[in-house]
């Protein structure tokens, strides 16, 4: 068989399960290049080992293509393609996770200030939607991309519901919003509509001057600007700084903190945090929540109301 052949087939399988699989399908086209128009059976583990260690140092990346390319096999030699896997057998030591910045609420606000010098003679509405696009990133919970492909229609207003569809996982899911992030959009949609329609209602929600839809690339490097400006940042030492992504944890963090201090059963509205954030598993929101110190304060306060009644009883 060849390798092209048993990656197609694999890209097939994955996606008839449900499974967007576009960033893992990329690794895999990459490693059909790197390897040539060859059989399976004549791959060479000298080869996968250069592929996967690339020129730079140990990274993420080595992670994710040796996590790709082991499924991969494990799929092929579950179905007879191959007999044995080329990978690697010893795995080097990797950097420490990438830890989520959680900004605090002054951080947020400074960030939603430094969008006001993004105003150009060109491009009037260019702070506005950059401001509108990070109060809705926060107020919201949603991923960047999901915010980017909110079309006009998706945006109903008057019911204070936004549609998110063909989301990480295939799912279109409902996202009611509060009445003062409605106020912001309702501002913004009114300037927006001043602005092209290339598709009618079909048309990108947030979007450039030319009313085409803002391109994530674009929006990472204009939010790298407007952090410098705000002036946040980690230590001069970091491996890297905040992002804009950092955005969706601190909603999902800042959302855990209330529910504590407003005595809420946190356990019971986890699930819903997690279905508003559009995962399909409980552990997924779990990544989202850093135990900062805000937090663990909050968390400790909840345990001493539970344990001072046992206290009083003993």
């Amino acid at each position: 068989m060849r390798l092209r052949d048993l990656v197609d087939t694999y890209i097939a399988f994955k996606r008839s399960l449900g499974m967007d699989f576009h960033s893992d399908a990329k690794v895999l086209r990459r490693f059909c290049r790197a390897m040539g128009d060859i059989n399976v059976t004549d791959v060479q583990p000298e080869a996968v080992h250069a592929f996967i260690a690339g020129t730079g140092p140990v990274t993420a990346n080595w992670r994710q293509k040796f996590s790709v390319l082991g499924s991969l096999y494990r799929y092929a030699i579950g179905r007879g393609f191959a007999a044995t896997s080329p990978l690697p057998t010893a795995v080097p030591k990797f950097p420490p996770p990438l830890v989520p910045y959680i900004y605090s609420t002054s951080e947020l606000k400074r960030l939603l200030a430094a969008t006001d010098t993004l105003q150009t003679p060109r491009s009037l509405l260019r702070a506005l939607t950059f401001r509108t696009l990070l109060l809705l990133l926060y107020g919201t919970g949603m991923r960047v991309g999901e915010a980017l492909s909110l079309t006009l229609h998706d945006t109903d207003l008057a019911s204070r519901i936004l549609t998110v569809r063909d989301t990480k996982f295939f799912k279109t899911r409902l996202v009611p919003i509060g009445p003062q992030l409605t106020g912001a959009l309702i501002h913004y949609e009114h300037r927006r509509l001043q602005l092209p329609l290339p598709a009618g209602d079909s048309s990108a929600f947030l979007c450039t001057r030319t009313g085409n839809r803002l391109h994530h690339t674009e929006v990472s490097k204009v939010f790298r600007r407007v952090r410098e400006i705000a002036g946040v940042h980690r230590e001069s030492t970091a491996r890297y700084q905040p992002r804009i992504h950092d955005i969706r944890h601190t909603a999902a963090q800042h959302r855990l903190i209330a529910w504590y201090r407003a005595g809420a059963d946190v356990q019971h509205l986890l699930p819903q945090l997690a279905t508003y954030l559009g995962h399909v598993e409980i552990g997924s929101t779990q990544h989202y929540l850093s135990m900062t110190p805000e937090l663990l304060h909050e968390a400790s306060l909840r345990f001493e109301q539970y344990a001072q009644p046992e206290a009083r009883h003993e």
